[in-house]
């Protein structure tokens, strides 16, 4: 009878691995924003610097937004708009970013940031990852179209800036977005 009491009370080794693997999962679960863009930090979690989009193209995640007196939105480069959860391209922004890249063909000396927007649903982490997700595929695209890497720059704002502060579909449809901001020529 004393023997079974203490084999009761003894955890048993597939319990203290159990336990101590959901200790460390939620340890670690924080060490992404802390350790950022070392080996650690990847490992943890995608670092938000430097990442590979959707197509597999580098991205050029810019730490802080190019906000001087020469950046600017302009109407040549439209706005391209998204499905709800999504990062794909449909035919209507694909048709809008043929049209940009054109322009931008013409203004060779102009830099772009593409900004990735999303609605208020989700996450703050899982809107800037997804917003990220936007910009990358944005750029990816205009690429594709013949645009130099090295005049594309992504940022991610996640549902930070709303573009209608409304909480209805019109509003999100219109939050789910990437904007192009030029800065040079």
């Amino acid at each position: 009878m004393l023997m079974q009491k203490e084999k009761l009370m003894k955890p048993s080794r597939r319990l203290q691995f159990l336990v101590l693997l959901v200790l460390v999962a939620v340890g670690t679960s924080g060490c992404r924003g802390f350790l950022g863009n070392t080996p650690l930090g990847r490992w943890f979690g995608r670092s938000p610097f430097g990442s590979r989009g959707p197509s597999g193209v580098e991205s050029s995640v810019l730490p802080e937004p190019i906000r001087d007196k020469t950046a600017q939105e302009i109407p040549e480069l439209k706005r391209i708009y998204f499905a709800f959860d999504s990062a794909e391209l449909l035919e209507p922004a694909k048709t809008q970013l043929r049209q940009n890249a054109e322009w931008l063909k013409i203004h060779r000396n102009v830099h772009v940031q593409i900004e990735g927007h999303c609605d208020e649903r989700g996450t703050v982490e899982y809107n800037y990852a997804l917003g990220q997700k936007r910009a990358d595929a944005a750029r990816a695209f205009l690429i594709s179209e013949g645009i130099a890497p090295s005049r594309l720059h992504t940022i991610s704002y996640g549902a930070e800036r709303p573009e209608d502060p409304s909480h209805n579909e019109m509003a999100w449809a219109r939050n789910r977005r990437v904007q192009f901001l030029i800065y040079g020529e």
